[in-house]
């Protein structure tokens, strides 16, 4: 109950700052686009349509999918609609570990995303080539199976896959752009990185 709390807490909390900013700021800043005569904003997340509505603070998807986002992508989505004028792109792909507090939070982002890239993806090369195509992502000249994937319209994520062999065994890396910490904070990055992977999977499985 106390963590299902929290959760509105900081959601009511995201939705407030939001409605602090002007709307088309906003939109210009995070690669959104304002609905002519309303308070809403559409955004693409991992490929897919979605629709911010200010007035009924609702997010959800208008594309293939239907629904609601989940409590963690709502916060994630307006903490990015906010943060968006902190920052641009860096075009320069870093690791985890050198944003603020990365080396500690690293234990945790690891288990929610490189681990399981490498677990469910680790000996399916042509599975997560196929996932990618199917997020719309740009192949990549880097491991076995590389590619950069636009998580927020300013919030690229380069996922890298190494097969491995008799002797060794199979790896992964998740990068940032350089910027990204400017925009969002580490722990959202942590979010962000799980949503990402959840993302490939269900789309695997499917």
């Amino acid at each position: 109950m106390g963590e299902m709390d929290g959760h509105k807490d900081a959601l009511e909390d995201a939705w407030n700052s939001l409605a602090d900013h002007d709307l088309r700021i906003v939109a210009s800043n995070s690669g959104a686009v304002v609905k002519p005569g309303s308070k809403q904003l559409q955004l693409d997340i991992m490929g897919e349509g979605c629709l911010v509505d200010l007035q009924k603070r609702t997010i959800t998807y208008t594309g293939r999918r239907s629904g609601p986002l989940s409590h963690h992508l709502q916060i994630l989505v307006l903490h990015y609609l906010v943060g968006s004028g902190n920052a641009q792109l860096a075009n320069k792909a870093v690791t985890y570990r050198d944003f603020e507090g990365g080396a500690v939070y690293y234990p945790a982002f690891k288990a929610r995303t490189i681990d399981l890239v490498v677990k469910e993806f680790g000996q399916k090369p042509d599975i997560l080539k196929h996932v990618a195509d199917a997020m719309h992502a740009e192949p990549l000249k880097m491991g076995s199976v590389g590619f950069k994937v636009s998580f927020f319209p300013k919030m690229p994520v380069t996922v890298i896959l190494w097969l491995g062999d008799e002797e060794v065994t199979a790896s992964a890396n998740v990068l940032f752009d350089a910027n990204a910490g400017r925009i969002l904070p580490t722990e959202d990055l942590t979010v962000l990185g799980g949503a990402l992977v959840n993302r490939m999977i269900g789309l695997a499985k499917a």
